[in-house]
């Protein structure tokens, strides 16, 4: 692997030169007074930024824009063409509002993080560049609201939590379903004991690409507005194709990680916050693309099982699965996805839209046997809730800007969740079951981590392309 670079040194291979990078940027403390002042003033108007802005950058810059807490100082993103439509976000959102000052426009995310009056940063960009703006907006001292997942890979993930403890950052991921009402009630069902102990739980994510997913367009010139080599940054040099650029290119593990991580990431993280579960032991995932007519290398068709440790409501530990189908199914807001827990006094079901519990009977071969618990069924409109969600999570992320606690969806415990998800890519790729040592962080071959995988460990990382290498902070 590559060298880490300094942040002066990062981006070096784009032929431009940053005025007023700060070099004394790593020797800052791990409070500054910024900090202390948000801490001291609550709800002050927030200077914020938006890097990235493509679909889920611009939902999430509404978020921010409806809680009338802040303004927006700097979009960036490599393609004009996305920021044009930002700018038509803030216009649309703020079109009673008098005196607003038109947001500074950047290609290169470093001149947003130069902006001293720029307190939090959105990065929404695709999964490979996710860190390194991450890691050095840490540096700078800004607070960060980064989407799901949090890394393109386990190792990156590692050091982003590293960064957000050594600066002291509030670091909020966008998995905001920890901030719906309904799941929130539906973990402390579970928490509190009512299902009994647990032995199973299940995540699943459908939809039906067939026949041809994301089709077979020729290689193309990137449009006029994008500066592809920016875009392309860590991942491996390669002709232009819109099936891997804008939404798409989660597909492809040079950018994204699938749907293991764009989607079983919210839910999977369901499933381990509500059991304070560490992290799985052994991971075995079986699948691959076998029914779309495109070249995406991430699958169509997957399902992986975890072993997990004891844990208090899981004593002997249990099992997970998640089952992926990209070729078969309802899509997620036609009941496409779901969380299940499996315990000794019933099953729970959990959606973006509701939960419900259907309860084992005391004696299920004696007639007129009672129920173990009572039933539960509280179904909604996913729409509605998801919306709702969103809104709850940022303001969960404002809250803890100004008073400095940890927000709900904080980094260091998402990593935990995104470990997971991306094991069981690592084990598809790798073709076979892994073992995994969480406290050496490292992936085995046998049950008993005597010898590592070396094959797997490979997938830990990645190379980056040179003059994009990971930074050192």
């Amino acid at each position: 692997m590559s060298n880490p670079l300094t942040r002066r040194q990062f981006l070096g291979n784009s032929g431009k030169t940053v005025a007023g990078v700060a070099a004394g940027l790593s020797v800052l403390g791990p409070r500054s007074m910024l900090s202390s002042a948000w801490a001291a003033g609550a709800n002050k108007r927030l200077g914020i930024a938006l890097i990235g802005c493509g679909g889920m950058g611009r939902h999430k810059l509404g978020n921010f824009l409806d809680t009338k807490q802040v303004d927006v100082l700097a979009l960036c993103d490599v393609d004009t063409e996305q920021m044009d439509k930002a700018e038509a976000v803030i216009t649309e959102k703020l079109k009673d509002a008098a005196g607003q000052k038109k947001p500074q426009r950047f290609k290169d995310f470093r001149k947003v993080l130069d902006m001293k009056e720029v307190e939090i940063v959105i990065i929404a960009t695709p999964d490979h560049w996710h860190a390194a703006p991450m890691l050095l907006a840490c540096q700078a001292e800004k607070d960060i609201y980064v989407e799901k997942p949090c890394c393109h890979n386990i190792r990156e993930g590692k050091a982003m939590v590293a960064a957000a403890e050594k600066y002291k950052r509030v670091v909020q991921v966008g998995t905001h379903q920890r901030s719906y009402e309904h799941i929130q009630a539906a973990r402390e069902f579970v928490r509190n004991g009512e299902l009994g102990e647990i032995s199973a739980t299940n995540t699943y994510t459908y939809g039906n690409e067939s026949p041809d997913g994301l089709g077979n367009e020729p290689d193309s010139d990137p449009p006029p507005t994008v500066d592809y080599n920016l875009w392309l940054g860590p991942a491996p040099e390669r002709k232009f194709n819109k099936r891997r650029f804008h939404s798409s290119w989660r597909w492809y593990f040079d950018y994204g990680c699938g749907m293991v991580g764009d989607w079983n990431v919210h839910l999977q993280d369901i499933i381990m916050w509500t059991l304070d579960t560490p992290h799985p032991t052994s991971v075995c995932s079986m699948g691959g693309h076998y029914i779309l007519a495109d070249d995406r290398d991430t699958p169509d068709t997957m399902v992986t099982i975890y072993k997990f440790p004891p844990s208090k409501l899981a004593p002997k530990g249990h099992v997970h699965t998640y089952t992926l189908r990209k070729a078969s199914g309802k899509p997620w807001h036609k009941g496409g996805i779901g969380m299940d827990f499996h315990g000794t006094n019933g099953f729970l079901h959990m959606t973006r839209g509701g939960w419900e519990v259907e309860p084992d009977l005391e004696d299920w071969n004696r007639p007129g046997s009672e129920p173990r618990i009572d039933p539960v069924k509280e179904m909604g409109e996913y729409h509605k809730k998801d919306v709702e969600g969103h809104s709850a999570h940022v303001e969960n992320f404002l809250e803890c800007v100004q008073s400095r606690e940890k927000p709900i969806a904080s980094i260091d415990q998402h990593y935990t969740s995104v470990v997971a998800c991306h094991l069981a890519n690592v084990s598809l790729r790798v073709g076979r079951q892994i073992f995994w040592n969480h406290e050496k962080e490292l992936c085995f071959m046998d049950e008993k981590m005597t010898v590592e995988d070396k094959e797997a460990n490979k997938f830990l990382g990645r190379e980056y392309r040179k003059g994009f290498e990971l930074p050192e902070v």
